[in-house]
């Protein structure tokens, strides 16, 4: 019986403990971004401030009618967050978490600048950080849009995303360009040419014969010998000589 009554008396206490909860006021927002590797882009006070813009009386509710759904879309107006989430924590403030997106080039699109991440978004550079990663450009015949990729900036896209995963591979590239064909072109860190990659298919095969030449072709030939290195046609390595002026 003794127990009996001490886990009634305990529930009790339970729900008047969650009721005088949900009728009291939001105690603040707390901010908790996931940076990891990457440069801070964005502050928490940044998201704290966009938050209370979209929800000026957010501070002023009960925590019972606060719309965590919609404390979440808030926060996803700041371009520099992904897997964003919001919950109303014990101690009775507003806890927003979020992942910053990983910038994996920087992308020259006309006059705009923007950074590119590894899931194919578009979102600004930022004041607060810089990035150094891969740069990209080119011939673009589109307009821009930021909510999807055209067949040229998915193109640059799956080559950035490519060198992203095989570091190896990156430590000699410094900039990648499409020209309005499509075709992929980079420029090397070392040598006075150009890389023509083609399309974004068979990369795998396209760097590994690309890497076999730089071993055995180019030391013998000189690395001022040719304009342009050609990986675009199948299981071949075409190289043009710089014309004689």
């Amino acid at each position: 019986m003794l127990i009996l009554l001490g886990a009634a008396v305990l529930t009790v206490l339970v729900v008047v403990a969650n009721v005088s909860r949900s009728r009291s006021q939001v105690r603040g927002i707390e901010v908790a971004i996931r940076y990891g590797d990457t440069p801070v882009l964005v502050s928490e006070q940044t998201v704290v401030d966009t938050v209370l813009g979209a929800m000026p009386a957010l501070l002023q509710q009960s925590i019972k009618s606060v719309d965590c759904d919609r404390v979440a879309d808030a926060a996803r107006n700041v371009p520099f967050l992904t897997r964003v989430s919001a919950a109303v924590s014990v101690s009775g403030k507003v806890v927003v978490r979020a992942d910053q997106r990983r910038p994996i080039a920087r992308l020259y699109y006309g006059s705009r600048e923007l950074y590119m991440d590894g899931e194919g978004g578009l979102f600004p550079t930022s004041s607060s950080g810089n990035c150094n990663v891969l740069v990209a450009g080119g011939d673009f015949k589109e307009p821009l849009r930021m909510d999807s990729l055209n067949a040229q900036t998915r193109a640059l896209w799956e080559v950035a995303l490519y060198l992203d995963d095989h570091r190896d591979y990156k430590n000699f590239i410094d900039q990648i360009y499409v020209l309005s064909n499509g075709d992929v072109m980079m420029v090397p860190k070392v040598g006075s040419h150009v890389i023509e990659l083609g399309d974004a298919d068979n990369l795998d095969e396209k760097f590994s014969n690309l890497v076999a030449f730089y071993r055995k072709g180019m030391p013998r030939a000189g690395w001022d010998t040719y304009s342009k290195v050609s990986l675009k046609f199948k299981e071949q390595v075409v190289c043009t000589k710089k014309q004689n002026k």
